[in-house]
C-alpha cells in the first residue's frame, strides 16, 4: 500500500468514524483482513453492487449523493433477503486525489451507514475512472431468509412506496438509454420542487430493511426492484415456477411523477426503469391482513398491485381488463 492511499484511508474512512464498533466486529480497518463474530444460529449474507461514473451516475453528481446511494442499493439488497445489515466494505477507483471530493464522499457514507448500524471494515483505494464498489453483509436467523422461489398461486404480490420515480429521475437529470430519452423528460422543464424530489429519489432511495426483517415470516418470497417491476418480478415467477397477473391501473406513483409524465410514460417507467430500490413482495392470502398491519406500523406504503398465477408468464391489464403488451425489457446492463 502506497503512502497516499495509506493516508486517504486513515483520514477519510477511519478516523472519520465510519469505521464505529460494533458487536461482532473484532478487527476492522487497519490490518490486512477484516475480523468478523457471527453469532451461533445465524447465517450470512452478502451482496456487492459497483457504480460507475457516466453509467451509474452523471460525471458531474455530488460526491455525497455518490456516497449513499451506493451504500443505499446495497441496503436494499440487504432488505430484499430480509436481512439485517451486519458492516460493509469499500472498493473507490478514483482518477486523482482530491481532498474536498473524498471528504463529502465519506460523509455522505457516514450519514447512512450510522442510520443502519453498518460500519466500514475494510477495501481498497486506487487510481482510475471513477466508480465505487461496495459489498454489504448481514445477518439473519434460518428459516427468516426471503428467498426469490417461494411464491405460490393464489400469493397477492405488494411493492413497497411508488414506482417509476427512478427511471423518471434519470430522464430529468440526464437521460442515459432509450427508455429514459423516449420519456420525454427535460431537467430545465421541470419545477424546482419536482427537481428535488426526482434528485432525492434517484440519490437517496431509502433501503425498506425494517418492513423486509418484520415480515419475513408473513411473505412468501421477495425481490427489490432495481431493473424494472416486469423484469424483477419475473425473477420471481421464472424461481418459484409461477406465472403473475398484474393489475397495472393500482400501480402507485407518487404525486410528482402524476404532474411530470403521461399515465403512459409512468406505466412504461415502472414496469421497464428500474432504479426504484422498492420491493416487491409475494404474500400467501392467509397473512394479508397481518402483513397490512404490521405495514401500517412501519408507516411504510405496501400496495396490492395483482396476484400470482398458475402458468409461466406474466399478465398485465388495465382497468377495464384490457390486456396490454408489453414490449419493452427491463434494464440491461449489457446491451
Amino acid at each position: 500500500m502506497s503512502q497516499a492511499e495509506f493516508e486517504i484511508i486513515q483520514r477519510y474512512f477511519e478516523e472519520s468514524g465510519l469505521s464505529f464498533p460494533k458487536k461482532g466486529v473484532e478487527l476492522g480497518i487497519g490490518d490486512d483482513a477484516a475480523v468478523l463474530e457471527i453469532p451461533e444460529q445465524r447465517l450470512l449474507c452478502i451482496s456487492m453492487d459497483a457504480l460507475v461514473a457516466g453509467v451509474h451516475f452523471p460525471n458531474s453528481a455530488n460526491p455525497e449523493d455518490i456516497a449513499n446511494r451506493a451504500l443505499a442499493v446495497n441496503l436494499s439488497d440487504m432488505a430484499a433477503m430480509g436481512a439485517e445489515p451486519f458492516c460493509f466494505t469499500l472498493g473507490l477507483v478514483m482518477p486523482e486525489k482530491n481532498t474536498s471530493w473524498l471528504q463529502r464522499f465519506s460523509d455522505g457514507l457516514l450519514s447512512l451507514a450510522q442510520q443502519f448500524n453498518c460500519p466500514l471494515v475494510g477495501g481498497d483505494v486506487t487510481e482510475g475512472p471513477l466508480s465505487v464498489v461496495i459489498q454489504v453483509h448481514g445477518l439473519n436467523e434460518p428459516g427468516s431468509i426471503i428467498y426469490r422461489d417461494g411464491a405460490q398461486p393464489g400469493d397477492r404480490i405488494y411493492v413497497t412506496g411508488y414506482l417509476g420515480d427512478g427511471a423518471i429521475a434519470l430522464a430529468a437529470i440526464g437521460a442515459k438509454s432509450h427508455l429514459e430519452k423516449s420519456l420525454g423528460l427535460m431537467e430545465e422543464n421541470l419545477t424546482k420542487t419536482c427537481k428535488a424530489y426526482f434528485r432525492a429519489a434517484y440519490y437517496y432511495p431509502v433501503p425498506r430493511v425494517a418492513i423486509a426483517s418484520q415480515s419475513c415470516q408473513l411473505v412468501s418470497s421477495g425481490i427489490d426492484i432495481s431493473d424494472g417491476l416486469l423484469g424483477d418480478l419475473g425473477h420471481i415467477t421464472e424461481a418459484s415456477k409461477v406465472g403473475a397477473k398484474l393489475q397495472t391501473h393500482l400501480i402507485p406513483y407518487s404525486e410528482s411523477a402524476t404532474c411530470c409524465a403521461t399515465a403512459d410514460n409512468r406505466l412504461r417507467a415502472a414496469l421497464f426503469g428500474g432504479d426504484d430500490y422498492e420491493l416487491c413482495l409475494t404474500v400467501p392470502d392467509i397473512h394479508v391482513e397481518a402483513f397490512e398491519r404490521l405495514a401500517a406500523g412501519t408507516e411504510v406504503r405496501v400496495t396490492c398491485i395483482g396476484e400470482i398465477v398458475a402458468g409461466n408468464s406474466i399478465e398485465c391489464r388495465d382497468k377495464k381488463g384490457t390486456l396490454l403488451q408489453t414490449n419493452d425489457h427491463a434494464y440491461e446492463h449489457f446491451l
